[in-house]
């Protein structure tokens, strides 16, 4: 009886988690394309130079974030592994922190010209049995032409 009201409480909170964490990402997601919308006039690019102005200055920016899994994700993402199956729901978390990392770094330095030999790092946090979350560090170098 005991491990019945276990498996009843751990569907209970499996629900709840993908509920919740999909109107999260869902609303995260829509921020997301919001804030690309307003910084698109802010190029990135991979190029180590830019050659075709004269640079005023230019200096190191970055951008970071650390985005949280939920129990409907770390849960899913178990059952995939063990069944050597794609693991999409973490797909979205990491798409969702290099976006943001981006959007970070570009908020930076909105008043830039470009920004040039951008990358993007991300990591997983947590132990080898569980993922707790993604950290994405984006980089890149902003520059400001001559006027």
């Amino acid at each position: 009886m005991e491990n019945l009201i276990a498996f009843g409480i751990s569907v209970v909170f499996f629900c709840v988690s993908y509920f919740i964490g999909t109107q999260n990402e869902k609303a995260h997601y829509a921020e997301i394309i919001k804030r690309e919308k307003a910084l698109v006039h802010l190029p990135t690019t991979t190029f180590k130079t830019y050659d075709p102005l004269p640079v005023a200055q230019s200096r190191l920016v970055m951008g970071n974030v650390m985005i949280a899994s939920d129990f409907f994700k770390d849960t899913t993402a178990k059952l995939a592994s063990f069944f050597g199956m794609r693991i999409f729901v973490a797909e979205s978390l990491v798409d969702r922190a290099r976006r943001e990392a981006i959007l970070r770094m570009k908020e930076s330095v909105s008043d830039a010209d470009t920004i040039i030999n951008v990358r993007v790092d991300t990591c997983k946090i947590g132990d080898r049995q569980k993922m707790s979350g993604v950290e994405a560090l984006a980089y890149g170098t902003a520059i400001y032409f001559q006027k």
